[in-house]
C-alpha cells in the first residue's frame, strides 16, 4: 500500500491488518508516532463496521490500564474513522510463539506465567469496568488470541483490539450477524462454540489456551479441520502440559485444568482469581518472579540479538539467570551469571541475579550470604525482602498492601515476633 497524508497525520507503515481495519504507524505534525487504525477500505461505508469500530473506541476509551493498549483520540478524517492508539514497539504473542517454535526453543516457566499474569491483571480491570453510577459495563473481550496480546520491548504485556468486545449494556453483539462466530476459532470458548450466552469466563477459558501454548509451545485446539477442532474444544480434548517439559510442576497442570473446564461453572470464577493461583504457584516454587526488566531482556533476545549482544551487564545478568530456569541450559546461564557478578562486585542487580540463580542450582549457604550484604542496600528492598520470605527467614508483611518499612507493619511485626518466636529460617541466615 502507498502511504500518504491522512489529516494531521503521515502514515508510514502498516503494523497490522485484520478482517475489519488496519494498524499503521504514523506520526502527526508534532513528531509524535501514533498506531492509527481504520476501517479497510472496502468497508469504509458499511454502516455495521462503522458502528462497532465506533463502539470499540468507546469501550477502549473507558478502559485506562497498564495492561491494555491505551487510546489517545477518536477523530473523523473526511469520510473516515480513525481511532488513535499509542505506538508499541515489540511484538504481538503468535509472532514470539511462532519464534519458539522455529528456533525450538521453550519459554522460563517464570516468563510464560508473568505474561498470562499481567494479561489477567488487565482483564479483570475490564471485567469489573463500571460507569459513573456505579453500574457494570459488561465488557468481556472475547477475541483473546496471540495475536491480540502485545509483548513491547519494554517489558509491557498489553491487550490488544476490543474490536468485537462485548459490552453487555451496548448490546454490541446484536450488531454482528446472527450465528456469525466472532474471534479466532481455535481460542474460543465452548458456550461461544454452541452460539450460547458468554460471560467473562469465556475470556478465562481464552487465556488458559494462551498460557499452555506458551508452555508447550505448539498450538492446544488447532486440527487439521474446523470440525475437528469444535470437536476438541467441545470435548475438552488437551495433552497435559506437563508432558511436554520436565520442568511443569504438576500445579500448572492443576490450574490449566481448572481455567479449560468445559463447564465454566467449574472454571475460575473471575480473572483475578485465576491471576491468584498463578500467584500463590509462584510463590511456593520460585525464589524471584520476573519483573519488566527480566521480561525486557527476554524478549530483546529473541528479537533484537545484535543489539542484546552488545548489551551492558545488567541486560546480562538477568538473562543469564533467566536461561537457568530453562532445561539445558541452567548451567550456561548460571556461569554467564557468576561471571558478570564478579566483574561487577559494586552493581546491585548483578549480585541480586546471581543470588536468584545460586536458588536456582541449590546452593542456599552462599546465596543467604550475598543477601546479607544485599539487605543493606536500598534500591533493592523490595526485591532481597521476597526472597528473605520465599526462603523462610521472614514473615510477610501483616498488611500486604503497605512496605515492611512502614511504621505499622513494622509494630505489628514486631509484636508478631514477640508471640511467635523467629522464623525456622532466622538463625541459619544469621550465620550464613
Amino acid at each position: 500500500m502507498e502511504y500518504r497524508k491522512l489529516g494531521k497525520f503521515q502514515l508510514e507503515k502498516s503494523l497490522a491488518a485484520g478482517g475489519m481495519g488496519e494498524v499503521i504507524k504514523s506520526v502527526d505534525d508534532s513528531g509524535q508516532v501514533f498506531a492509527l487504525k481504520k476501517i479497510l477500505k472496502e468497508y469504509q461505508d458499511d454502516p455495521q463496521f462503522r458502528e462497532l469500530f465506533r463502539r470499540e473506541a468507546e469501550i477502549t476509551f473507558a478502559l485506562d490500564h497498564p495492561n491494555i493498549v491505551r487510546v489517545k483520540g477518536f477523530d473523523r478524517v473526511g469520510h473516515q474513522l480513525v481511532l488513535v492508539l499509542e505506538y508499541l514497539e515489540g511484538v504481538d504473542l503468535r509472532a514470539l510463539l511462532s519464534k519458539l517454535f522455529d528456533e525450538k526453543r521453550t519459554m522460563p516457566v517464570v516468563v510464560a506465567i508473568e505474561v498470562i499474569r499481567r494479561v489477567l491483571r488487565g482483564l479483570q480491570y475490564a471485567h469489573s469496568k463500571r460507569d459513573k453510577f456505579g453500574k457494570s459495563l459488561g465488557i468481556i473481550h472475547r477475541d483473546l488470541s496471540p495475536s491480540n496480546i502485545f509483548f513491547t520491548f519494554d517489558g509491557e504485556i498489553k491487550i490488544l483490539d476490543f474490536g468485537i468486545s462485548k459490552a453487555t449494556e451496548k448490546s454490541v453483539h446484536n450488531l454482528t450477524p446472527k450465528g456469525e462466530l466472532r474471534g479466532k476459532i481455535a481460542y474460543l470458548a465452548p458456550e461461544q462454540l454452541k452460539d450460547g450466552e458468554i460471560d467473562l469466563r469465556a475470556d478465562v477459558f481464552s487465556v488458559g489456551i494462551l498460557l499452555w501454548e506458551l508452555l508447550a509451545t505448539q498450538p492446544l485446539f488447532p486440527r487439521e479441520s474446523v470440525s475437528k477442532t469444535f470437536e476438541a474444544i467441545l470435548g475438552g480434548h488437551y495433552t497435559s502440559v506437563g508432558s511436554f517439559r520436565q520442568d511443569i510442576p504438576m500445579e500448572v497442570d492443576e490450574i490449566l485444568r481448572k481455567a479449560l473446564r468445559v463447564n465454566r461453572e467449574e472454571r475460575f470464577q473471575t480473572a483475578g482469581a485465576f491471576e491468584a493461583a498463578l500467584t500463590a504457584f509462584l510463590r511456593s516454587h520460585y525464589p524471584a518472579n520476573c519483573g519488566s526488566k527480566e521480561l525486557s531482556v527476554y524478549v530483546k533476545s529473541l528479537f533484537q540479538p545484535q543489539t542484546f549482544e552488545s548489551a551492558d551487564s545488567l541486560h546480562l545478568a538477568g538473562y543469564g539467570w533467566l536461561m537457568t530456569q530453562i532445561p539445558g541450559f541452567q548451567k550456561k546461564g548460571f556461569d554467564l551469571v557468576q561471571k558478570i557478578a564478579l566483574e561487577n562486585p559494586t552493581v546491585p542487580y548483578a549480585q541480586l541475579c546471581y543470588v536468584r540463580a545460586l536458588l536456582s542450582v541449590g546452593r542456599r549457604q552462599e546465596s543467604m550470604r550475598l543477601l546479607r550484604r544485599l539487605a543493606r542496600v536500598d534500591s533493592l528492598e523490595k526485591d532481597v525482602e521476597d526472597l528473605l520470605v520465599w526462603l523462610g527467614v521472614r514473615r510477610s508483611p501483616i498488611l500486604a498492601f503497605l512496605p515492611r518499612s512502614n511504621p505499622i507493619n513494622h509494630a505489628l511485626g514486631k509484636i508478631r515476633h514477640r508471640l511467635l518466636g523467629p522464623t525456622p529460617f532466622q538463625q541459619e541466615f544469621a550465620s550464613a
